[in-house]
């Protein structure tokens, strides 16, 4: 590298370079700049053969030296400051081509866009613009994205008709859409950019869009009232990119046949610029892109660019594509394990309360092993054991004195704290001799023996995964309607439930159970107040002054349903 002065006319214009366009009302005056006082800034310039210099860095001043000797106010010997770069090959010349023009004045997006294409091309890293243009990751993808849309689009944003906004939500769509909206775009009333992405990303896919026979397609459609193909809808999106992506799967299939390579996709903005156009007998391969929209896109006879692998993976994702919402739990683990709780214990002490029920429940259960995980054993149900048990069995009293007084006649209960207690009701199975357990069951009265046999799978039974809401049809949500459970016998909102729910929460469950219209000036109240106020309301099913039942005795949360409904506030009996 040398700085020395060169005549302008050893210079030639730059090649590839990655500024597309320039105002000639800025050039003009650039160049009025340089004849009154002189040329500042020096071009970077290479060697190209004999006495003549590429310019690498410098259009703007490349050209505006140019305008002044057309206009004959410089002639050819005019010394040109540079700063020779010798062994630079394409790709660093484009490299330092983008990297000044960054630094210099912000290029138009489509041209950003298409340099960094160009210099990822021949295995350059998103890593190494992003360190030498100071330009986040996002933005380079973003720039990227612009690279891949439609030629006619692409003159278009450079002419000015739209903003780099709408350039960005057009990239969502398969050229062809890009197409079909140019006119929209031209009109007086243009779409902006969310009308677009609405456009893009709702839109149901048409009867024209489809790859499938007609018939295959099981669901209803919506068509206006030319009833063509292009205003033909299907309303079940799910099952026509089903069978869209078995077309597409039987499409590729014929292309590998004849084709080098086949390359199938389902993105919102395919990278072309990975791709070029094959020449002469070069074997070529053939891409497919299904569009999330249901559109298919094909094009042939392409050959891949030396794209890096990092790269290739690191922009087949739109950047601005929609990401899926991280939903976050509407209530606590605390909450829904606390629900579960309560309807397992709630119906285990149901089934007790009904023996032929239980029988039914007991047999069904040791049939189907109904504890999987634990084969023949009998494994205890977390409503036992879990730290929402303890809530649990005072809720249901009944059903400990049941199980208290079975292992009493065992013999295996030996006070009444239950000091000696082992993990509930099952201790007896816990570090027993075999033999002891079995003189013990021998000498049970037949009443007695037939409450155990009930008893032990039943306690067995309960909302698998505590943890989880439970929304499903399973065999415990069946036996549960079978009883007819109404939870509201078995269970009423008290202060450990209550205190579990967010203020807001709160405030809901006391519009829908009646509460609010006895707790004047509740939005002010805090958390613990709401509690107690609810825990005492709940508390009182008859209303005093008109010795009626108050509605908050049939008020019941969708997580103690059977099955579990979505919401803690939901009010079903």
């Amino acid at each position: 590298m040398n700085l020395t002065t060169v005549p302008f006319s050893t210079l030639l214009p730059p090649k590839d370079n990655p500024r597309r366009q320039l105002d000639k009302t800025l050039i003009a005056g650039l160049a009025q700049s340089i004849h009154a006082d002189g040329l500042l800034q020096n071009l970077i310039v290479r060697p190209e053969g004999g006495d003549q210099f590429r310019v690498i860095a410098g259009k703007r001043r490349f050209l505006a030296l140019r305008h002044l000797k057309k206009n004959g106010t410089i002639d050819g010997a005019y010394p040109v400051p540079v700063e020779i770069m010798d062994g630079l090959d394409d790709q660093d010349a484009m490299r330092l081509a983008t990297v000044e023009n960054l630094q210099r004045e912000q290029l138009h997006p489509l041209d950003e866009g298409e340099a960094f294409a160009s210099l990822l091309q021949s295995g350059g890293t998103i890593e190494t613009i992003t360190g030498k243009t100071g330009l986040s990751v996002s933005m380079v993808k973003r720039r990227l994205a612009l690279a891949s849309l439609a030629p006619e689009v692409k003159k278009a944003f450079l002419s000015g008709l739209f903003n780099r906004g709408v350039a960005e939500a057009l990239t969502l769509g398969s050229c062809e859409q890009q197409r079909s909206l140019l006119e929209s775009l031209r009109s007086g009333e243009p779409p902006d950019a969310d009308d677009i992405r609405g456009v893009f990303l709702a839109r149901k896919p048409t009867r024209a869009m489809a790859l499938f026979p007609a018939g295959q397609y099981q669901g209803t459609l919506t068509t206006d009232l030319f009833a063509d193909e292009e205003t033909t809808y299907h309303d079940d999106v799910d099952q026509f990119l089903a069978l869209q992506g078995e077309a597409v799967n039987l499409l590729a299939e014929t292309k590998r046949e004849t084709a080098a390579w086949v390359e199938v996709l389902n993105l919102y903005s395919v990278p072309w610029w990975q791709f070029r156009e094959a020449e002469g007998d070069e074997p070529s391969g053939v891409v497919i892109n299904l569009h999330p929209s249901g559109m298919v896109e094909v094009r042939e006879g392409l050959v891949r660019h030396e794209v890096g692998e990092s790269v290739s993976r690191a922009t087949r994702v739109s950047p601005i594509a929609p990401r899926p919402a991280k939903e976050r739990p509407a209530f606590t683990a605390e909450l829904v394990r606390y629900a579960a709780c309560q309807r397992s214990a709630a119906v285990q002490a149901a089934l007790l309360a009904n023996p032929r029920k239980a029988r039914e429940a007991a047999v069904t259960l040791l049939l189907v092993n109904y504890r999987r995980d634990s084969g023949i054993r009998l494994t205890l149900h977390e409503c036992h054991s879990s730290p929402a048990a303890e809530q649990a069995q005072r809720s249901h009293q009944s059903m400990k004195e049941v199980i208290d007084d079975s292992m009493t006649r065992l013999g295996f209960l030996t006070d009444a704290e239950g000091s000696d207690r082992h993990e509930g009701p099952f201790r007896l199975l816990n570090g027993q001799d075999a033999f002891a357990v079995l003189d013990a069951v021998r000498g049970l009265p037949d009443d007695h023996l037939d409450r155990l046999l009930s008893l032990l799978p039943i306690l067995c039974l309960g909302q698998d995964h505590a943890g989880m809401v439970d929304a499903s049809d399973t065999l415990f949500h069946r036996i549960a309607l079978d009883l007819g459970m109404v939870m509201r016998n078995w269970w009423k909102p008290d202060a450990a439930f209550l205190s579990l729910l967010t203020r807001e929460q709160l405030l809901q469950v006391a519009g829908e159970s009646g509460g609010a219209m006895r707790m004047k000036g509740m939005n002010g109240w805090t958390k613990r107040r709401l509690v107690d106020e609810l825990a005492t309301y709940f508390a009182a099913r008859v209303d005093p002054e008109k010795k009626l039942e108050r509605p908050a005795a049939q008020w019941l949360p969708g997580l103690l349903c059977f099955p579990a409904v979505k919401s803690v506030i939901k009010n079903r009996t």
